[in-house]
């Protein structure tokens, strides 16, 4: 080997020992979740999210139609006008799912402060389904969930092994939906065991349509925002799903086909979604179909056997985007 390969090897292993030094050893790296502080405002609202946990189905789950609402990173935005205002375009709304970063790591108090926004409003009556997003894990060489995480969503425990509940599927009749935690995974091993479970749960299917949420995208729509991990860990075991929802981005963007049947070739609809007023400028990309900047927006699902519909709407229920698929 010649000398300047060589030496261009060894300022490569440098390179990258040196940023994951950095990273791990960053001025928040060794950030220790701080206490709950106790709620002194109103005992009158539960402190606990409605989740399909195993012990519970509900009526949504057997629903000939389903409307599902998705939102985005939310930022702790998001104030209980604004919930109303979405509730009050989908008077169907049946149960709703909120695809991570729901609040921001400062303000990380579920129980309390999130709680009480959506307090009142149809959001707090009506099952969630949540994924975790990067500022609900703590920083550092050891990255890991706050319990208060796993106290206030009690998702169901059929997801990875190594998991803990945080990547799980639910299902509806003519839905499995599958929540997936994209940063759980820090071996390895654990994206090799991802791609495997992702790859089964979406084969093992009996219903028509599978829809997934994960918070980082496999195909970023800002500059600097992919996630090689990611990508190799579910581009492919995804492609047997319907829709993917994805967030992190801040921006609302959508990459595949306006209609396919099941005697079509399977492309999934990759949709990014933004329910924050932290709006981020896109990096337009040829994958995507369609990048808007600003913001918040949220999406609304209509879901019968052969058909399933999605609108991406700004706050006031103006419409910036839809797709319709089908299935004979």
């Amino acid at each position: 080997m010649k000398r300047g390969t060589i030496l261009w090897l060894i300022a490569a292993v440098i390179i990258l020992t040196g940023s994951t030094v950095l990273c791990a050893l960053r001025w928040d790296a060794w950030f220790s979740m701080p206490p709950e502080p106790e709620w002194t405002g109103e005992d009158t609202i539960s402190t606990r999210f409605i989740t399909f946990n195993r012990d519970t189905t509900y009526a949504c789950q057997y629903a000939d139609t389903l409307h599902l609402v998705v939102l985005g990173d939310v930022h702790n935005t998001l104030e209980q006008s604004d919930y109303l205002r979405i509730a009050e375009q989908c008077p169907d709304m049946q149960c709703y799912a909120q695809l991570g970063d729901f609040v921001d790591r400062e303000q990380f108090y579920y129980k309390q402060l999130l709680k009480h926004q959506l307090g009142g409003t149809p959001f707090d009556s009506l099952p969630i389904m949540a994924c975790p997003g990067n500022h609900e894990y703590t920083k550092g060489v050891h990255r890991r969930l706050p319990d208060s995480w796993y106290e206030s969503f009690p998702m169901p425990k059929n997801g990875p092994a190594y998991d803990k509940g945080s990547t799980y599927y639910v299902d509806f009749r003519d839905m499995r939906f599958i929540a997936i935690d994209t940063e759980d995974p820090q071996l390895i091993s654990d994206h090799t065991r991802l791609n495997a479970w992702t790859k089964n749960t979406i084969r093992s299917a009996w219903q028509p349509w599978v829809v997934v949420m994960m918070h980082r995208p496999v195909f970023a729509s800002r500059k600097g925002r992919a996630n090689p991990k990611v990508w190799a860990s579910l581009a492919y075991a995804l492609s047997g799903a319907d829709v993917i929802f994805s967030g992190h981005d801040h921006t609302y963007a959508r990459r595949g086909n306006a209609f396919q049947d099941e005697h079509s070739e399977h492309t999934p609809v990759w949709i990014g979604v933004s329910s924050t007023t932290h709006a981020r400028t896109p990096k337009s990309r040829s994958h995507m179909d369609t990048i808007v900047a600003g913001g918040p927006y949220y999406e609304t699902l209509r879901i019968t056997r052969h058909e399933l519909s999605i609108h991406s709407c700004q706050l006031d229920g103006v419409c910036i985007d839809s797709v319709t698929l089908y299935k004979r």
